[in-house]
């Protein structure tokens, strides 16, 4: 009786377990990009040195682990767990503020940190130069790539070619990884999109040159389930530039989707407003989500019947505006957090597929 006991208790057990395990939350990191330092002049790309100083306070003593973003790549390429909640600092185009004003903030902290680099500007009025580069490299800051010239990666030139363009980009990436390979001492296998801006084709095209992971702008915080070659970051600068909304940012948890996050973002001969068609496996309830786009504009969630089980369709009211835009999801979980998710999408002038 005893054993039938134990045994019925031990199969309960597994039950629960195993419905527990869809509630429990997964390892993330909530990843932060950083342009300048002090300058006011560009208040959009810009965070005051005080503010980013409360920010990484705020880290410290709360004990939230600050990861690098090779560290992440290596996780998620191999397979291994993320930390249960983590940071990570990045800072894109080199900056001489970065060097001058946030490294040495930096190393007050200790905190691991990227800087991605368009070559073409090293060493130009208000950038930093190879040997500052170099000595930042040495006081731990990983250096990645940002292309040479900073393009509009999805792009193509009047008259210009499917290959040629195709060319082009990879060849102004291969300049920037050349300029990198000798002027740094470690290897450089992480990108960053320029401007935030990707397609599918550009994507496969860095997966082909090696990089082990790629970042974009577009807000969201980095599960096991992103894909690695399109890793959220959230913006750091401007309005957002201030310790509640950092703090804001790093409480949000991943709001998980397992297929339509890779879509393309690319909206010229697509319908404007887009449709966006989402598997979304843990949602509770259509009626809980929160639907944002930029502008005056709104967006709404519901259900795709037609898909199957937890497809929902996301639509703006009305055509999108600015070059890029994006359809932010939030709800709560069963725990009461914010859950998170973010699409880009951009309308540029001449892109694949005109």
């Amino acid at each position: 009786m005893i054993n039938k006991f134990i045994v019925n208790a031990c199969i309960f057990l597994l039950i629960a377990l195993s419905s527990f395990a869809t509630t429990v939350h997964a390892g993330q990191v909530n990843a932060f990009i950083y342009h300048r330092f002090d300058e006011t002049r560009y208040p959009s790309t810009n965070i005051a040195s005080d503010i980013f100083r409360q920010q990484l306070e705020y880290l410290s003593k709360n004990n939230i682990a600050v990861i690098g973003l090779e560290e992440i790549a290596k996780r998620l390429n191999s397979g291994l767990p993320l930390p249960e909640h983590a940071a990570a600092l990045s800072v894109d185009d080199g900056y001489l503020s970065f060097y001058q004003v946030a490294l040495p903030i930096i190393e007050e902290f200790g905190f691991p940190v990227s800087l991605f680099v368009n070559t073409d500007a090293v060493g130009q009025p208000s950038y930093m130069s190879w040997a500052q580069l170099a000595d930042a490299e040495k006081r731990g800051v990983v250096i990645g790539n940002h292309t040479a010239s900073h393009p509009y990666m999805v792009e193509m030139l009047t008259d210009e070619s499917l290959e040629q363009w195709r060319l082009r980009i990879e060849a102004d990436v291969v300049k920037a990884q050349q300029a990198l390979d000798a002027h740094m001492a470690r290897p450089v296998d992480l990108f960053v999109y320029p401007y935030g801006e990707y397609s599918p084709e550009i994507v496969t095209l860095i997966k082909n040159l090696g990089f082990s992971a790629a970042f974009a702008q577009q807000s969201g915080v980095i599960s096991e389930s992103s894909d690695l070659y399109i890793l959220p970051r959230f913006p750091m600068g401007g309005p957002f530039a201030t310790l509640k909304g950092f703090v804001s940012k790093l409480n949000m948890q991943p709001l998980v989707v397992a297929e339509g996050a890779s879509a393309s973002p690319i909206l010229s001969g697509m319908h404007n407003p887009p449709e966006l068609v989402l598997n979304i496996p843990d949602l509770p309830s259509v009626h809980a989500v929160n639907c944002f786009v930029q502008g005056d504009n709104v967006c709404s969630v519901e259900v795709a019947e037609d898909k199957g089980d937890n497809w929902y369709r996301v639509t703006a009211e009305k055509p999108l505006s600015g070059r890029r835009n994006k359809y932010t999801l939030t709800t709560r979980s069963s725990t009461g957090d914010w859950l998170w998710f973010s699409h880009l999408w951009i309308h540029a002038d001449r892109t694949i597929g005109d």
